[in-house]
């Protein structure tokens, strides 16, 4: 069985505050030990489950977030930045499943930690065709692209009720109760670890009832900026790319892959 994982570290148990999530801070280096302990967990119960060929992402910021020294030595690792149109190197219609482990909510969620998506810099929201949509959902259709069902995905309580609305039949698994952008009531990492490895067989088992996620074309995704200036800078020429208003911007194609690559 093959299987490919995502990890982002905003869900990742014991993650909540910026100085976590961020090269340089003392924090940061204390959140990259749980992020790698989570991820090895996953990596174990996964070949427990049967799975015998593995991909994990490393997601996050730079895609350089993982202790390369402490991973499991049962999977392959991608990391390093990648653009959208090549998110999930090596990804094909040869896996069984995917998870996405340690996600968070679309950005402008109530009381979900750290959301946002994409990034918090460049704008608050992104609609596809008339659809409020964050990582998960993106991620979902890329891997629907190669009909790979999303089996399983772990974040707050508010990315797993995000999950459930974008993939039906998907298992979620709360590491936090977000409480605020940056407070939560926070599970203990060696709970979390425990309850995962349930919640991983759970889900290998019930991958016969989770459909890969898919969109027909054409597209179009709006994004709203969080000001005038990041528009201004942006070049659109009036087909593909227009200018809705002050902080609204529009991209338009027949491929989502293309529409992304537009848009990021």
């Amino acid at each position: 069985m093959k299987i490919y994982v995502s990890v982002d570290m905003e869900g990742i148990a014991g993650v909540l505050l910026p100085e976590q999530l961020k090269k340089g801070e003392r924090a940061y280096e204390e959140a990259r030990k749980l992020l790698t302990a989570e991820v090895n967990v996953v990596i174990e119960a996964l070949i427990e489950a049967g799975a015998d060929d593995i991909y994990v992402k490393d997601a996050h910021g730079t895609g350089y977030n993982f202790i390369a020294s402490e991973l499991h030595q049962g999977a392959r690792y991608c990391m390093g930045a990648t653009n959208v149109a090549n998110r999930f190197p090596g990804l094909d219609s040869s896996f069984d499943g995917a998870m996405l482990i340690g996600y968070h909510a679309m950005g402008g969620t109530e009381f979900a930690v750290r959301d946002h998506t994409m990034t918090s810099l460049g704008w608050q929201s992104i609609h596809l065709n008339g659809r409020p949509i964050g990582e998960i959902g993106i991620d979902s259709l890329i891997f629907g692209l190669h009909n790979v069902p999303v089996l399983f995905v772990t974040g707050d309580n508010k990315t797993c009720g995000e999950a459930s609305k974008e993939i039906p039949n998907v298992r979620t698994y709360e590491t936090k109760e977000g409480l605020g952008r940056h407070a939560a009531l926070v599970k203990p990492p060696k709970l979390v670890y425990r309850e995962l490895k349930e919640m991983i067989k759970e889900s290998i088992d019930n991958r016969e009832n989770v459909l890969p996620v898919t969109l027909d074309g054409p597209y179009e995704l709006v994004m709203k900026f969080l000001s005038t200036d990041q528009v201004d800078q942006r070049y659109f020429d009036g087909r593909r790319s227009k200018r809705i208003n002050g902080l609204t911007a529009a991209y338009s194609c027949d491929d989502i892959l293309e529409v992304l690559s537009l848009a990021f």
